[in-house]
């Protein structure tokens, strides 16, 4: 049986985005990583404090990546775009490489350029490393879409 990762990419923990991910993924075993508690410098500033590694060592211990993020000023949270700016040489993204890929972004009526901008960016990051992109979906606030278009094999 895969491992299943959860990471609810909003600083909300409990909100839409939290609520959506686990009804998608309710009946799989899985487990939940809340970006809200680390801690991730931004690229070209890091911090002693920094807890990017932390991260990616539980992104390690998991076959399936189910990313979740609101969408908040056309594209995913800060919080996501942080972590994947500093993916970026960074020789501990190889524990990436391999894993299936499966993201979600919701809000308040994404128009159709926010939507592209989440496909490109969803795309890019599974193929600059070596992830298999499973499925990306763009929703409204309720996550119907997301919940009858992604189904999250196992």
């Amino acid at each position: 049986m895969m491992k299943i990762l959860f990471m609810n990419s909003s600083p909300n923990r409990e909100g839409n985005t939290y609520r959506i991910g686990e009804e998608l993924l309710k009946d799989k075993e899985h487990d939940v990583l809340q970006m809200a508690d680390y801690r991730i410098s931004q690229y070209g500033q890091v911090f002693d404090d920094d807890e990017i590694k932390d991260v990616l060592k539980k992104i390690d211990e998991c076959d399936v990546l189910v990313i979740g993020s609101p969408v908040y000023w056309y594209t995913v949270s800060g919080m996501l775009k942080t972590f994947i700016d500093r993916l970026y040489m960074l020789p501990e993204a190889e524990t990436l490489r391999g894993k299936k890929l499966y993201l979600f972004a919701q809000g308040s009526a994404p128009n159709q350029d926010t939507v592209k901008s989440i496909e490109f960016l969803s795309n890019r990051l599974s193929y600059l490393m070596g992830m298999e992109l499973k499925g990306v979906v763009t929703d409204s606030l309720d996550g119907k879409e997301i919940l009858s278009k992604m189904k999250i094999e196992n």
